[in-house]
Formats: structure tokens, sequence, C-alpha cells
């Protein structure tokens, strides 16, 4: 079966009015991950890694199982997307990340994916008529989420690797539906690159500063 556009966005409408005011409580999510930023505690940085695995495991229970129903294929989404929550959960009881504004570039750049991921996603939709309900309107659709995940992690001081794999390649599927007609999904696969850079970079550069003082 050819998957169309109209396909997609049909479901949007579908799931968007199904899960009606879900998506408020997915823009607070997105907007709660930011505190770090103005206030540093354990206990904020578990909050942020645990709004992670709770987008990560919602879009795995309910937005892919529900149109996996109906299409076989999207049973790999929904595994996919489970992994990743556990993952977070992981890191979370192991209070693996912790998050902060030292990185100016870095704390920009997560800025700009997160706003783009709250508000500019929408925007452009609208733009080339994907609106409201058959439009990804927030945190709780894959590919909002996966920018949003980008930009919070640039905001982490280490991101362990694992975390890493299954956003970054699912962002590269933006490019698919890039080329259906979903523009928004530019910033998706831009997300994904740069975000999948700068985390890998800063990994490397820390690492070099720690095995310089320790030989110092």
């Amino acid at each position: 079966m050819t998957f169309t556009i109209e396909m997609l966005l049909d479901y949007f409408g579908v799931y968007n009015e199904g899960i009606w005011p879900m998506q408020v409580v997915g823009y607070a999510l997105g907007l709660l991950s930011l505190i770090p930023l103005f206030r540093r505690s354990k206990t904020w940085n578990r909050v942020t890694t645990g709004v992670l695995a709770f987008l990560w495991l919602w879009l795995s229970l309910v937005f892919w199982r529900q149109g996996a129903a109906n299409m076989a294929i999207l049973y790999v989404p929904t595994v996919l997307f489970a992994v990743q929550g556990i993952l977070f959960l992981v890191a979370l009881a192991r209070d693996r990340i912790s998050y902060g504004p030292e990185r100016r570039l870095y704390t920009a750049v997560g800025l700009v994916f997160v706003a783009y991921a709250l508000v500019g996603y929408s925007l452009l939709g609208i733009l080339v008529g994907h609106a409201y309900p058959r439009a990804a309107v927030s945190p709780l659709f894959p590919c909002p989420g996966i920018v949003l995940t980008f930009g919070v992690l640039l905001f982490a001081r280490r991101v362990p690797r694992y975390l890493l794999v299954i956003p970054a390649l699912w962002a590269l599927s933006g490019a698919y539906w890039f080329s259906l007609g979903m523009v928004e999904d530019a910033g998706l696969v831009i997300a994904g690159m740069v975000g999948l850079i700068m985390i890998t970079a800063g990994e490397r550069g820390s690492q070099r500063a720690m095995t310089a003082a320790s030989q110092g």
C-alpha cells in the first residue's frame, strides 16, 4: 500500500481529536524541560529526563500503536520508541544526566530546537496548509517530540551515547516525510544532524579536557 501525505494528515486529525486536551499537556511538558536552565537541582534534572521518558513512551503506546492496528509496519516505530522511553527511564533511575546553561552555544541551539518543536513546527505547518486538527501541534507527535529531545539534550552536561542512536536514526526519516510534503520535517533532519554532531563533539571535548587535566 502506497503511503501518502493525505493518509498521514487524516491520521493526525483522528489522533488530535482522540487525545484532546493532552496537546496542552505536551506543550506544558516542553516548557517544564526548560526549568533546569534557571533552577539547577537534582530534582529538576530528574524531572527533565522524566519528561523525555514520558514523551517517548506516549508516542510509542498511543501515537504509533494506534496506527499499527491498521498498518502492521508501524509496529517498528512502536517498539523503537518504547525502547527509547525505557532508556530514558534507565538514565533517570541511574541519575545519569544533569542539565544547565554552561555552554552558551549549546544552550542557544537547544533553545532554537525547543522553540521550533513547540511553536515553529506548527507555524510552518499552517503556512503550507497543514491546519489543526490535521497537523502535528505538540511534542506528543513524533517529529516535534524528537526535535524537542535534541534541544533538551543540548542542555545536558553529558549524554550517554545509547540515548542518541534511536533519535538520530528516526530524525533521518524526516527526509522521507519531507518528500511526501511534510515541509516542517526539514527541521527534524536539521535538528537530528546538528544535535548529534554537537553532542558527540562536546563529549569528545570533555573527555580530552579530563585526560589533559589528569595528565597535568
